[in-house]
């Protein structure tokens, strides 16, 4: 995988400290949230852009209101969807072999999780609902385009979600409620990253692990990491993130480590299943929670957090492997069920 415009010399504020930040050109599918499913195998550019603007910050409206984090009233294989006792994802990972429920990481991690204890937090389990979520609203002019050239889809994006999903404020003010769990210092930049990822991924003989940085991106622009944190806690419980579940790292790069189905286009509800939200660098997709009227779970899943089921792909309902974007750890994807290129 070769980054056409990466971030060097800077370390990973979360689990793996990079050395630099692997990529592969990638490719999305843009949407809006007026579709009603979103496939894949896009065979022309599809652009999102906007003007040009300063390399750090946001455009258009900032406001500092406080938010809160929801969650669906849906059925599970195992009963309701309990937001407020999600289980807790912290030191589950393995360096030799994937397992359901945990990262199969290429390295361990190290450093300390900035949110040692917080009234959201349990010993095992974490409260969703009672969440401090950082303040702010930013506006960026997000871009994303698409092409597909035989084997090889391709994706350049700036890095930054593009409209109308918004971020909160980074650095964390001194004044926001959130800075008393997690300093994070970091701002958020515009990066023109170009990608490439199968434009038809296949199941490799046997799973392999994830690297350091982004692991996918979403169909807004935005990059996708895996759920640890430093010294592999669970990032989305322990890391202080904006309304969309999102932040910057030490290279300036926003990202999310799950829920993307909060600020990603999907059309899943107790009578649609959900559409496609990100691509992961090998090129499977990863679609949101609802299947068949309930919300998928990690129970549901194979050791990379994914299944194979019918979804719409390249405008075309395809009984396909891909992964799931859930509520529970580890929220997006475990292992490379495919190759990355």
């Amino acid at each position: 995988m070769n980054a056409h415009s990466v971030a060097t010399g800077s370390a990973h504020y979360h689990r793996r400290m990079k050395n630099e930040i692997r990529a592969a050109r990638f490719v999305l599918v843009a949407c809006t949230m007026a579709l009603a499913a979103c496939g894949g195998g896009a065979a022309s550019a599809v652009p999102t852009t906007a003007s040009p603007t300063p390399a750090r910050g946001g455009s258009g409206s900032t406001t500092s209101s406080s938010a809160s984090y929801t969650c669906p009233k849906a059925q599970t294989s195992s009963g309701a969807l309990i937001c407020a006792s999600l289980p807790l994802g912290d030191k589950k990972y393995s360096l030799t072999s994937p397992q359901a429920g945990y990262i199969y990481a290429c390295e361990a991690g190290n450093g300390t999780s900035p949110v040692a204890t917080a009234p959201w937090l349990g010993a095992t389990t974490w409260n969703l609902l009672a969440k401090v979520v950082v303040q702010g609203s930013v506006s960026w002019p997000g871009s994303v385009s698409i092409t597909t050239s035989g084997a090889t889809r391709t994706i350049a994006t700036n890095g930054v979600p593009i409209a109308p999903y918004t971020t909160g404020i980074f650095p964390i003010a001194a004044s926001d409620p959130a800075h008393q769990y997690d300093g994070n210092p970091n701002s958020i930049a515009q990066r023109n990253t170009t990608y490439d990822v199968p434009a038809n991924p296949t199941i490799a003989a046997s799973p392999s692990c994830l690297g350091m940085g982004p692991i996918g991106v979403t169909v807004t622009g935005v990059a996708v990491y895996d759920a640890c944190a430093a010294a592999d806690g669970d990032a989305v419980a322990r890391e202080e993130q904006d309304s969309c579940h999102g932040h910057p790292d030490r290279s300036d790069t926003y990202h999310y480590h799950g829920i993307l189905q909060a600020c990603v286009p999907d059309a899943g509800s107790a009578t649609q299943n959900s559409s496609l939200l990100a691509y992961a660098l090998d090129g499977f997709a990863i679609y949101g929670p609802w299947y068949n009227g309930k919300i998928l779970t990690t129970k549901d899943l194979d050791e990379c957090h994914g299944t194979t089921s019918p979804v719409m792909w390249g405008g075309q309902l395809v009984n396909m492997y891909h992964y799931v974007s859930t509520y529970d750890f580890p929220y997006t994807v475990g292992c490379y069920r495919g190759t990355p290129m």
